[in-house]
């Protein structure tokens, strides 16, 4: 216990990820064929891959929103799409507490306006409806929450495959309150996930979930 506070601690001000962790990732990222490099800071790691002809990328680095505690994966693809695609697949702890947070600003402090650091994520759940529909899950709808400007888009993004990951991750890294964001917007398709610890398992699914949603997205178009 003592050693997992210390590493908690250590990664919550900064510090890389094990050595140990690190060899296992860029073993296991050789035998996929992904391109695998340590982060210049010594903060974290980078994949590169390909999907549907178009590269990836995805970083382990520190948090770069304040409601992830730690570090993240982070995924970006630039796959050409439509700039009218505009989709975000977020878990839904956190869709409520950035709710919470807009609300608790807005009727007990002095501003008129929403405040400008806020998350980007909290103009989306501004801007865009939730959608849904019956014949998926109910479980995976009190996992998630999804907004988009076009539902029946949504609906054809994430139905199949993409749904079936979603609801598939390999062990208990990734839980309901665990924060996660996949958005399709600016014609690439993104990905946010906490993942203060590199594991090989998790990473395997990330990059799985991530580069289905690209597939996904390129249906789309």
């Amino acid at each position: 216990m003592l050693k997992r506070i210390k590493n908690w601690v250590g990664r919550a001000m900064g510090s890389g990820p094990d050595a140990a962790d690190l060899e296992a990732v860029s073993g296991w990222a050789g035998a996929q064929g992904l391109e695998f490099d340590r982060l210049a800071d010594g903060t974290g790691f980078a994949l590169i891959g390909t999907v549907g002809g178009r590269a990836w990328r995805m970083e382990q680095s520190p948090a770069g929103r304040d409601f992830i505690v730690g570090a993240e994966l982070r995924a970006r693809a630039e796959l050409g799409l439509s700039e009218n695609l505009a989709i975000m697949l977020i878990n839904r702890p956190l869709k409520e507490s950035l709710e919470k947070r807009v609300y608790e600003q807005a009727t007990h402090g002095v501003q008129t306006t929403v405040d400008a650091e806020l998350p980007e994520e909290v103009r989306w759940l501004a801007m865009y409806d939730q959608v849904g529909w019956s014949t998926a899950p109910l479980e995976f709808w009190d996992h998630y929450a999804l907004v988009a400007d076009n539902r029946t888009q949504a609906q054809q993004w994430l139905e199949g495959p993409l749904m079936d990951l979603l609801q598939a991750w390999p062990n208990s890294a990734v839980q309901q309150a665990t924060p996660f964001i996949l958005q399709v917007q600016r014609g690439r398709v993104y990905l946010r996930l906490e993942y203060p610890q590199p594991d090989v398992p998790t990473l395997r699914h990330a990059v799985a979930v991530f580069t289905q949603a690209c597939v996904s997205a390129q249906l789309l178009a």
